[in-house]
């Protein structure tokens, strides 16, 4: 059904595209390296990503952000050059490939990390409020209800923009082999980058 789901949206995201006239960049090789140069991506992950992975970029000088992971096809699909979106959609590709299993102990974390008090993780214990019980000022339901993992994973990806110092120690597994964990004392990528 999920894959059923994923190919009639790409179908109509394609068409979309096509009659507004958007034309997707067919190589998408000197974004990744900048991405992988400005955010903490495991050398593993890179590799994956640029093996298994086919991205592509409607409009590259942009960073109003949004885009698409296509299961189906191992396709992501970027708006624009948004750095936030591309750990999205690349978190989804590689999640996807890897998920199986490990659904039950990623919501695990994410319910405990719902309840984390250390303000450390505030930016992450936000989020994970909003998974968990939905945020329903806003009509959000959340993800857990639907025991949603593939949002989920890509979401806190880009909640803490690939930087897993972030995010609760037992939260960090899921996200082994796609960030590196970088040292205490190291910036913030998304406070280096050129935008966010």
């Amino acid at each position: 059904m999920r894959k059923l789901l994923h190919c009639t949206r790409a179908f109509f995201i394609d068409l979309w595209l096509t009659r507004r006239g958007a034309v997707a960049e067919p190589s998408a090789d000197g974004f990744l390296d900048e991405l992988f140069d400005l955010f903490p991506f495991g050398i593993q992950a890179q590799r994956w990503l640029r093996e298994h992975v086919r991205v592509e970029i409607k409009d590259r000088l942009s960073a109003q952000g949004g885009g698409f992971f296509f299961p189906g096809e191992n396709r992501v699909l970027l708006n624009t050059g948004q750095y936030e979106a591309a750990i999205h959609e690349l978190a989804h590709a590689w999640w996807d490939a890897r998920r199986a299993g490990r659904e039950a102990a990623l919501l695990a974390a994410v319910v405990q990390a719902a309840e984390e008090t250390d303000p450390s993780f505030a930016r992450i214990a936000r989020l994970a409020r909003g998974y968990v019980h939905g945020l329903p000022d806003e009509g959000f339901p959340g993800f857990l209800r639907d025991r949603n993992d593939w949002e989920t994973f890509a979401g806190l990806a880009s909640g803490c923009m690939a930087d897993i110092r972030l995010l609760p120690p037992y939260l960090r597994p899921s996200f082994e082999g796609l960030f590196d964990l970088l040292p205490p004392d190291a910036p913030p990528p998304e406070r280096t980058a050129p935008h966010r």
